[in-house]
């Protein structure tokens, strides 16, 4: 965004008119978050900058169609509750796109606002000005499969291992199975199954609970992240102990200090006993997920049928399911 706009008219130059103080505070505003981008990225990510610059050219377009009586006079009127409410409102009517859309619907989808209360707020925030927080929109997830198709992984995981007699089990099938049990008792993300810790897990005759740090997303990013309690069913805990005598053995091999992470690669891969990335865990259900959808069609299960090949609609199936079942219970 530039602070002075000229165009050609006949030959001559015209300037068009100055912009409201407000907006051209803002643009000072967003140059400052180029800069601390441009200095450490880990401070501001080209992603979040391009959302605080798609902010800022909304608000732009915003003004001069009359938000409030004064919310172009500064940044503290264009970030008071009147002007954000109407600047919200504008934005699910898709009254602000700049470019055209083969969605028949214009309104904006909820994800959209959740980021515009983001930027609003790190804005309002980093020009020291007093914010009132709207109300985020609530998450609607994409309809996904069917939650049975959760049970048939667990069927396919434990009739491959028990293929095997127990002590010839291989650590890729032992972790397997507690990794797909905490995913069917805490729901994690890839992120959050590759962040957690030996610490963050509770194994005792009391408690069997695993500290999930959940990593907000959409319009919570830049919270800092609570951990949060999750229960761990019993046949999940056993699986865990298992999986945990078999990390023991994988460390016991490495040179050096001994990482902390819950989650380690295994055999054969040249860095078996090292933390697993969430790459490592993606491919690892693919694979899963692949073998599963092979027995399916032999089987003459249809395609709308077979089991997802992402660890996030999986996920996502499993967490619907959750909601509507504790909604029920209500």
């Amino acid at each position: 965004m530039g602070t002075t706009v000229r165009q050609r008219d006949h030959g001559t130059d015209r300037a068009l008119p100055s912009l409201p103080p407000a907006i051209t505070q803002l643009t000072r505003l967003i140059d400052l978050f180029r800069a601390m981008h441009a200095f450490n990225a880990d401070t501001v990510s080209e992603a979040r900058l391009k959302q605080l610059e798609w902010v800022a050219g909304e608000l732009a377009i915003a003004v001069p169609m009359g938000l409030s009586e004064t919310a172009g006079e500064s940044l503290r009127d264009l970030f008071a509750p009147e002007a954000v409410a109407a600047y919200l409102a504008l934005g699910r009517g898709g009254h602000l796109r700049t470019m055209p859309t083969v969605d028949t619907d214009p309104t904006s989808v909820d994800a959209s606002e959740r980021v515009r209360i983001y930027c609003l707020e790190t804005l309002a925030k980093q020009a020291e000005i007093p914010f009132e927080t709207p109300a985020l929109p609530g998450w609607a997830l994409r309809p996904t499969v069917s939650v049975r198709l959760r049970d048939v992984i667990s069927e396919h995981l434990e009739l491959e291992a028990g293929s095997w007699p127990e002590v010839d089990r291989p650590d890729a099938i032992v972790r397997g199975l507690a990794m797909w049990g905490v995913m069917c008792d805490t729901l994690p993300r890839l992120g959050e199954l590759e962040s957690m810790r030996l610490q963050d897990l509770t194994l005792t005759e009391e408690t069997l609970a695993l500290a999930v740090t959940r990593q907000p997303q959409g319009g919570l990013r830049g919270k800092t992240p609570e951990p949060e309690i999750a229960e761990l069913t019993e046949k999940t805990a056993q699986l865990l102990a298992q999986w945990l005598e078999r990390r023991a053995g994988l460390v016991r091999q490495l040179q050096g200090g001994a990482p902390t992470h819950l989650w380690l690669s295994t055999p054969p891969h040249p860095d078996a006993g090292l933390p697993i990335k969430r790459r490592g865990i993606s491919k690892w259900y693919l694979k899963l997920a692949n073998a599963v959808q092979i027995e399916q069609d032999a089987a003459g299960v249809p395609e709308d049928g077979l089991v997802p090949t992402r660890w996030e609609t999986m996920r996502r199936t499993l967490l619907a399911d959750r909601q509507a079942t504790e909604a029920d219970s209500r």
